[in-house]
């Protein structure tokens, strides 16, 4: 499970956050031809059964169902990196080494499986629309001064055990998969030293409307090593932010509950922003 002090009050996150009672959908549909990171597999679904198969034994009342198959990898659409997912030196989370985790059937700790329900304070920094643009560009990482530049600008204040969700715009290239899978060369996003900021700051999980969450090439230290090995910090990947920034919502409640998926490095799952 992700190292954290304590949980939050539910309730007292209730009363602090939501005060409109907007609920707002920080995912992307999971559907053929969808954009997947080429590391991964493919995602594939079609009807198994269908309503009025000749096989299919008659029911009462003249009622039928259908079915479908689902083949896909954890880290698919909007989806939450496991602990287990990366490794530094060939050691995992905690010290473990990762081939002591390793089995047939998927990881046998750090998996997500292990991800409970997420109910935390979280905060929007809005890259693209602090710095004028609609999608920042492949090569542009955010470094320290940066995001303290963002969070000033908006007038928030990422604190300790926050969800922190960095906004790039890159959501708007969902539908040109080629762009969206990082053919110009990379993908935006923090960097190392953008990244010590947020640890520095203690935040529970942090998140990104692109693939990678860090910039892809990496000026500098691997980011996901940074969070999931060294400080046990989920990554959430792919979101939708673009409502969220359309509303000008900086603070809210976020809540997510990932699919249990025991042995699983990523997991699919649907978060929503309520404020």
């Amino acid at each position: 499970m992700t190292a954290a002090p304590h949980e939050p009050d539910v309730r007292a996150l209730f009363a602090e956050l939501v005060q409109t009672g907007r609920m707002i959908d920080l995912s992307h549909p999971m559907e053929a031809g969808m954009p997947v990171f080429p590391q991964h597999g493919p995602f594939t679904m079609a009807l198994h059964r269908r309503h009025g198969d000749p096989h299919a034994r008659p029911r009462a009342g003249g009622s039928s169902f259908a079915n479908e198959m689902i083949v896909m990898p954890g880290h698919v659409a909007t989806h939450i990196d496991a602990l287990g997912h990366f490794s530094r030196c060939g050691c995992v989370y905690g010290g473990r080494r990762a081939a002591d985790i390793e089995s047939r059937d998927g990881l046998t700790a750090l998996h997500a499986g292990e991800i409970g329900p997420i109910w935390r304070r979280a905060v929007l920094l809005d890259a693209a629309s602090h710095l004028g643009v609609d999608v920042l560009p492949w090569n542009r990482a955010l470094d320290a001064v940066d995001l303290q530049a963002i969070a000033d600008a908006q007038r928030v204040s990422v604190q300790a055990g926050d969800v922190v969700l960095v906004r790039t715009g890159w959501a708007r290239h969902w539908k040109d998969v080629p762009t969206f899978n990082g053919a110009d060369g990379g993908f935006p996003g923090p960097c190392s030293d953008g990244t010590q900021w947020l640890l520095d700051r203690g935040v529970h999980m942090v998140g990104s409307d692109t693939p990678a969450f860090e910039a892809i090439p990496s000026p500098g230290d691997s980011v996901h090593a940074m969070l999931l090995v060294d400080r046990g910090i989920h990554i959430i990947e792919n979101l939708n932010l673009e409502a969220l920034a359309e509303a000008r919502i900086h603070r809210f409640l976020f809540v997510g509950m990932p699919l249990r998926i025991v042995g699983a490095t990523g997991a699919p799952f649907r978060p929503m922003a309520l404020s």
